[in-house]
């Protein structure tokens, strides 16, 4: 393989690994944001890996999070994804999915006991099927994270003050993030080094499949999503559906007959 195409898709990869990393901490803000309503603890309970690293570049003191800014942000890396997992090499593309879908599910797995399930784990749905692209536009996504997760205001739903801030600081990050994004690109095509994934596991990833499936199982009221997680979890990680022979269509349709007769 030239030295050029080489060095072509290791930026690729580095900025594939840079907009997953995003979507990671964009959930560990979302999720820390969730348990500290509940309890001011738990700040020192929650791993984090992504939180506070040098690619966060939020600014808590000066914009403070709320519950649909931190929603939206999940939304919006998971377009993000979608964007950056456009691979014409079809093997390139399933070794991709494999990796950061396992990466996933090892950072679920260390949502102990202790977090009780709960929109963290309903957007595994729309940053999967944006990650492996089994939608076809950001409208599905949008779609998907209604339909999965809850309505996010749109920008429709604001006043006009708020559409002008929202507009000014959403510019203001994008150009920052830009500029970073181009900077960090050029510091690494420079160096020649290999990129190195990063990894998010905060447990293993058998636990989060397993706990992914049985919130499903409990939060909806149809098969569909359950259907989903399995489907793909058999697609790109096979090794690890064998784990769980509990775990089939069988089963699920069984389980959904029983639920929806009660």
């Amino acid at each position: 393989m030239g030295t050029h195409i080489q060095t072509t898709i290791q930026v690729r990869m580095k900025g594939l690994d840079d907009v997953f990393h995003r979507t990671i901490i964009a959930l560990e803000r979302l999720e820390m944001f969730l348990e500290i309503e509940k309890n001011q603890e738990a700040k020192d309970i929650i791993e984090q890996t992504a939180i506070k690293t040098d690619r966060d570049l939020h600014d808590d003191e000066k914009n403070p999070p709320n519950r649909e800014l931190l929603f939206g942000e999940v939304q919006l890396q998971c377009s993000a994804l979608y964007f950056q997992t456009k691979f014409d090499d079809k093997e390139m593309f399933e070794k991709t999915v494999r990796y950061f879908l396992n990466d996933l599910l090892e950072w679920y797995g260390g949502r102990g006991e202790q977090v009780e399930p709960n929109e963290v784990e309903n957007f595994f749905l729309p940053i999967v099927v944006s990650l492996s692209r089994q939608i076809t536009s950001v409208a599905d996504i949008m779609e998907a994270v209604e339909k999965y997760v809850g309505k996010i205001k749109g920008l429709e739903d604001y006043s006009d003050e708020e559409k002008e801030l929202a507009v000014i600081e959403g510019f203001k990050a994008f150009v920052l993030a830009d500029h970073n994004t181009k900077e960090a690109n050029k510091a690494f095509e420079e160096s020649g080094e290999d990129v190195v994934l990063t990894s998010h596991k905060r447990g293993d990833s058998i636990d989060g499949y397993k706990r992914l499936y049985l919130t499903f199982c409990n939060v909806y009221e149809e098969a569909i999503p359950v259907k989903l997680l399995v489907l793909t979890i058999s697609n790109y990680l096979p090794e690890l559906a064998e784990q769980c022979p509990e775990i089939s269509n069988e089963v699920i349709d069984t389980f959904f007959e029983e639920k929806n007769k009660q």
